[in-house]
């Protein structure tokens, strides 16, 4: 695969739904406070190699529609039929709390699909992405990248992140963290 191998998507469906979407991003951000945030006082982001998004957005006929979308971008982008499963989780950030430079280890592939982006794009080594509602990015794993304000916003930007492994890539989990040490959250992308 190419280094700068990578497609971008706008799903009208969000688009259309966005302030459906924002209100059940918002419910998925208090379960995971009730859950997680008030034990640990960390983000989603932080945690996002210990849970899966699609848990805490149970109950969304938006988040259920958006998941099945989400499956055929990746089974499309991957261009086989093996084994794959993927991990999501939830970016929910002030202006001042965007990510900065890194990196995903230990996937095939890395994505992101904008719910609310605010006026920012996703810069990579290479190349720049303009977010915008809808809009889904996957590339390869391992391209640094980090969120660039184009200009200061107020609330939360929301996206959701994801990352995709294939037997291999769940193999090398398993060596780096043991095999009680994973995210139980993983979920199979079907055919």
């Amino acid at each position: 695969m190419k280094k700068n191998h990578y497609l971008t998507k706008i799903i009208p469906y969000i688009k259309n739904n966005k302030n459906k979407f924002i209100k059940d991003a918002i419910l998925a951000h208090k379960r995971f406070n009730f859950v997680y945030g008030s034990e640990t006082n960390k983000s989603p982001t932080q945690l996002f190699r210990y849970y899966n998004l699609t848990n805490l957005t149970f109950g969304s006929i938006y988040f259920f529609n958006l998941y099945k979308e989400l499956q055929k971008i990746i089974r499309k982008f991957s261009n086989h039929n093996k084994p794959l499963w993927y991990q999501s989780w939830l970016n929910f950030h002030s202006s001042n709390e965007v990510l900065d430079w890194h990196k995903h280890h230990h996937s095939c592939f890395h994505g992101y699909i904008s719910i609310d982006p605010k006026d920012t794009e996703t810069e990579f080594e290479n190349y720049k992405i303009k977010n915008e509602v809808g809009k889904v990015y996957i590339g390869s794993s391992g391209l640094k990248h980090r969120v660039n304000l184009l200009k200061p916003y107020e609330g939360k930007r929301i996206t959701i992140a994801f990352d995709v492994f294939t037997e291999k890539e769940v193999k090398i989990m398993y060596k780096k963290y043991g095999n009680i040490d994973v995210n139980t959250g993983l979920t199979p992308i079907y055919l």
